[in-house]
């Protein structure tokens, strides 16, 4: 994504969590979701209309489902995303995306929305094989959008030394 795009992102992520917009992350589906500062020790927001840079995002990313379903033939209805925060030394530990209970999670996609990222400065999204071998080791860069399958991906975010800042959504069939 472009400079301006993801800037506009990030800003309007730190308004938001400026004015106390953003919960705790929790792992789990329903009434069994709990909040886990250990495994996922971020914060998140979720996108919505009434956020003009969020919006925009949530438009532009139903241009790649329709995208997807053009030439992958994936049957994608929806896009879901939030904004995520995570503090010095937050991680979110290896894990798929889809729940256990539901198949409507298809493909993810996260966007990384921070400037200058050092390389010593961790904080990798890393992805692995069945094998749990890492297949793809991807730095925080903003403007950078990962997408993968989101059933059998084991991937995860590792720790890093400063705020880390993106967002994490999924295209969805129906539930």
């Amino acid at each position: 994504m472009p400079e301006p795009g993801w800037q506009k992102l990030r800003a309007e992520a730190e308004t938001l969590f400026a004015a106390d917009a953003f919960s705790s992350a929790r792992i789990g589906r329903g009434e069994g979701a709990r909040t886990e500062g250990v495994t996922r020790g971020s914060s998140v927001c979720w996108l919505d209309d009434s956020m003009p840079a969020g919006d925009s995002f949530l438009h532009w990313m139903d241009g790649l489902r329709i995208a997807l379903n053009r030439d992958l033939f994936l049957g994608l209805e929806s896009f879901e995303a939030q904004y995520a925060h995570y503090p010095v030394g937050a991680r979110y530990g290896t894990h798929v995306d889809r729940h256990r209970s539901s198949n409507a999670r298809v493909v993810s996609a996260v966007l990384y929305l921070n400037g200058d990222w050092p390389a010593d400065a961790g904080g990798e999204l890393v992805i692995y094989d069945a094998q749990q071998a890492a297949k793809l080791t991807q730095a925080p860069d903003g403007g950078t959008l990962v997408l993968f399958m989101s059933d059998d991906t084991s991937h995860e975010a590792r720790i890093a030394t400063r705020d880390r800042w993106s967002i994490a959504g999924w295209f969805r069939t129906r539930d």
